[in-house]
């Protein structure tokens, strides 16, 4: 079965494609024209110098290699929505001398007026076999080329999948300067400029500006010594705790020393010389016990209260020792000595 509906080049257009390459030079396609055929469909004939009934003619939109055959060579023509009101049957391609290079005939299509009631802009496409694409150069005027859809779409296509598609912006990065500074309304901002303006602004907190401050670590805390960092309730409570009992203690937070203090009653079993006895703390000393003090506690009203003395025994005991009096009406058995210790 023949083809109805092919492209060819002319004579002339055959001549100047092949006069280009053996000289190395290149034949300037710039114009595309279409027409009616006179209402009929034509062939199209390789010796024809004009198409059969000429319509409009306008600049090439785009002439580009087919990407799917290198061999092929796409001229494409835009007939704006104004201009119509005849049958679309023929086509052809003219070079910068005017010359009709290539014909082509198409499926009739009406062109429609605006006035008709329809108005469409309109994309055509003659496609056109070469032994050698290179040998062709699209010759255009800018001011009269249209971007069609497509042309755009693969435009945006393109630019949305580089890495950087605005390299001239390079040098205009703020520095970190700039970006703590917040002067510069000009240069764009990476994402480490914004971290930076972002915490610059944030370590200005003093007593009359609201901001953030770093949490302190324990050995901040405990020296005392900064005044630009917040501490948590954790690291403010470091170390203390307190037993309120009869037998307590109290243990102050690192960052106040650490001291701690121990008290209770101790139970000694007395006689004419006194006793002894060694008590278990309700809290034991991580570094140092130094000792305590203590006081008799009578069951009855006597001539000479028994002195006290205490010493420590282990970061965890102490000794607490009731001296027998020397006056008359010293108590045996069972007695209480009231006690309290230091230590850290």
């Amino acid at each position: 079965m023949s083809q109805t509906y092919f492209a060819i080049l002319t004579d002339r257009g055959e001549a100047k494609l092949a006069n280009a390459q053996a000289l190395g030079t290149q034949v300037q396609y710039s114009h595309m024209a279409v027409g009616d055929g006179n209402g009929n469909l034509p062939t199209p004939d390789r010796l024809q110098p004009a198409l059969v009934r000429e319509q409009y003619r306008a600049g090439l939109n785009e002439l580009k290699v087919d990407p799917l055959n290198a061999s092929q060579i796409i001229a494409e023509l835009v007939i704006p929505e104004g201009v119509g009101g005849w049958w679309i049957r023929e086509m052809g391609i003219y070079d910068a001398d005017g010359d009709l290079v290539a014909v082509a005939n198409c499926p009739p299509s009406y062109k429609p007026l605006l006035a008709e009631g329809s108005g469409r802009t309109q994309v055509l496409r003659m496609v056109l076999i070469v032994s050698s694409t290179a040998a062709v150069q699209l010759k255009i005027d800018p001011s009269v080329v249209l971007a069609t859809r497509a042309y755009a779409d693969s435009l945006i296509a393109v630019h949305m999948a580089a890495a950087d598609p605005h390299p001239q912006y390079k040098t205009e990065v703020a520095t970190q300067a700039e970006a703590e500074t917040g002067a510069n309304n000009v240069k764009r901002m990476t994402p480490l400029r914004v971290f930076q303006a972002m915490r610059s602004a944030a370590a200005l907190a003093t007593e009359a500006l609201r901001g953030v401050l770093r949490v302190g670590t324990q050995a901040e805390v405990d020296a005392g010594a900064l005044d630009d960092v917040a501490v948590t309730p954790k690291k403010l409570r470091q170390g203390f705790s307190c037993l309120l009992a009869v037998n307590g203690y109290i243990a102050l937070p690192s960052w106040l020393g650490g001291l701690i203090a121990n008290w209770g009653y101790a139970d000694i079993t007395t006689n004419s010389t006194g006793g002894t006895a060694t008590v278990t703390l309700a809290h034991a000393y991580p570094n140092e016990h130094w000792g305590g003090v203590g006081n008799y506690k009578r069951a009855s009203i006597i001539s000479d209260a028994l002195p006290v003395s205490t010493f420590p025994t282990s970061l965890s005991t102490l000794t607490v020792t009731l001296d027998a009096a020397t006056g008359s009406g010293t108590p045996t058995g069972v007695q209480q000595a009231f006690y309290i210790s230091l230590g850290k």
